[in-house]
């Protein structure tokens, strides 16, 4: 629970804010990992991360019961530290 989001807000670059945003707008509609990955566009060691950081702090779960293997949902949680994450890049742009 120690680790930091910390923004890089000049550069081309995504911070890493926008980055856990679009894993957890991608993660409403119920997909799998490998989705995530491909809608955050980033290495897969980079992606693991991030995808770590939602889960364990319980932003993202396992939804059970689908037949082709574990899906992933944004948590009420996860909603809301979305909305927190729009609020502050909202801010800073």
């Amino acid at each position: 629970m120690g680790e930091k989001i910390e923004a890089v807000i000049f550069g081309n670059k995504r911070s890493e804010s926008e980055i856990l945003a679009q894993i957890l707008i991608t993660a409403k509609n119920k997909v799998r990992k490998t989705h995530l990955l491909y809608s955050t566009n980033v290495s897969y060691s980079n992606f693991i991360k991030y995808f770590n950081f939602l889960l364990e702090h319980e932003f993202i779960e396992v939804k059970a019961g689908n037949p082709v293997g574990k899906v992933y949902q944004t948590t009420e949680k996860g909603q809301q530290f979305l909305e927190s994450i729009n609020k502050v890049l909202e801010e800073i742009k």
